[in-house]
C-alpha cells in the first residue's frame, strides 16, 4: 500500500459499510439501549449506609472470546458530541489507569466513526485487535470511574438516552491476504 495505508485500514471501510446495513436486520446480535430502572415506591426500611461503586458493580465478563473483537454503536445523532465526550474520557482514563487490564485494553482498541448512516443514526464501530483476555469492552464507564468517579456520573447521564442499539462480533483471523501466516490451526 502507499500513502502510509496499512491493509487494515483499506477494508475497514467496506467492513463498516456493511456492518452498518447488518445492524439494523442482526437482532439476535443486538441488544436495546439502556434503559434506566423504574422508580420504586419509598419503603419503610431501615437505611442501609451507602457502599461505594466499586463494591457494587458485579465483576466484569469477558466481551470477546475470538482473536478480533468489534462492536457496533449506534448513536442518536443529537448524542453524537456527549458520546465522542465519553470516548474522549475514556481514552484518558485507560491512559491514567494504573491496572495492566485498562493498559491491555488501550493497546489494540480503535473506535471509527462511519460516514454512512445507520437508519438515522450514527454508527461507531470499535475495532478491538487483540481483545484483552476477561475484559469487557461494552461498559466503558466501568474504567472511566475508576479513575475519575465523580464525573462517570455525569457522563451516563448526558449520553444514556443517545444508545440506540449495541451489537458486537468476535472475529477470528482465517487468512492475512498481506501475506502474514494464519495462526495455528486455521487454514492458509
Amino acid at each position: 500500500m502507499t500513502c502510509g495505508m496499512s491493509v487494515r485500514s483499506v477494508w475497514i471501510a467496506p467492513v463498516a459499510l456493511g456492518l452498518s446495513l447488518m445492524v439494523g436486520t442482526a437482532q439476535a446480535q443486538t441488544t436495546p439501549a439502556p434503559q434506566t430502572p423504574p422508580t420504586q415506591p419509598p419503603t419503610q426500611t431501615p437505611a442501609q449506609p451507602a457502599q461505594p461503586a466499586q463494591q457494587q458493580a458485579p465483576p466484569e465478563q469477558p466481551t470477546f472470546t475470538g482473536t478480533t473483537g468489534v462492536l457496533l454503536v449506534q448513536i442518536k445523532p443529537d448524542k453524537v458530541a456527549d458520546y465522542e465526550a465519553v470516548l474522549t474520557k475514556l481514552k484518558d482514563a485507560l491512559a491514567k489507569s494504573e491496572k495492566p487490564e485498562r493498559k491491555a485494553m488501550a493497546k489494540g482498541w480503535k473506535v471509527y466513526k462511519a460516514s454512512e448512516d445507520a437508519q438515522g443514526n450514527v454508527l461507531y464501530v470499535h475495532f478491538i485487535d487483540p481483545p484483552a483476555p476477561g475484559v469487557d469492552y461494552t461498559n466503558p464507564l466501568r474504567a472511566i470511574a475508576e479513575v475519575f468517579p465523580t464525573e462517570a456520573g455525569d457522563l451516563y447521564n448526558k449520553v444514556k438516552d443517545g444508545f440506540v442499539s449495541t451489537g458486537r462480533l468476535n472475529l477470528t483471523l482465517v487468512n492475512d491476504l498481506g501475506g502474514a501466516p494464519a495462526p495455528a490451526g486455521q487454514p492458509e
